[in-house]
């Protein structure tokens, strides 16, 4: 499936350190997803963090002791977390799990996606 997302930089961190130049990744900050559905993304220098809603809202219960199987089900089927490594090559973000919330997510190929970065927009197209 391919699709774009599109997001908004909420904080681009360049640190400066002993006179050194800022860091040369544009990547490296947060990037709140736009959309219906909220997400975060993080880039360090070499590590990511992806977080978001993909398909249906959340269920909405009172909390997680009076939530049902049903209700959990569903939020394990909304939420996408993944987290690892990843390199940049020109304008090609590739990222590999090393955490997410199934297995068969870490440790495997990984994600290839193009990048670009418009002002304070970040579009992601997955390969």
């Amino acid at each position: 499936m391919k699709y774009v997302m599109t997001m908004l930089a909420l904080v681009v961190a360049v640190t400066t350190v002993s006179g050194q130049a800022p860091a040369a990744n544009p990547l490296v900050g947060a990037w709140k997803v736009d959309g219906e559905q909220p997400g975060l993304y993080l880039f360090t220098k070499g590590h990511y963090s992806f977080t978001r809603i993909q398909g249906n809202a959340l269920p909405d219960y009172p909390s997680n002791d009076k939530a049902t199987d049903a209700d959990k089900v569903a939020v394990f089927n909304t939420l996408y977390l993944n987290a690892g490594t990843y390199t940049v090559a020109g304008s090609v973000l590739a990222t590999k799990a090393t955490m997410a919330k199934s297995k068969f997510a870490i440790g495997g190929a990984g994600n290839q996606y193009d990048f670009a970065i418009t002002g304070n927009s970040l579009v992601l197209t997955p390969w």
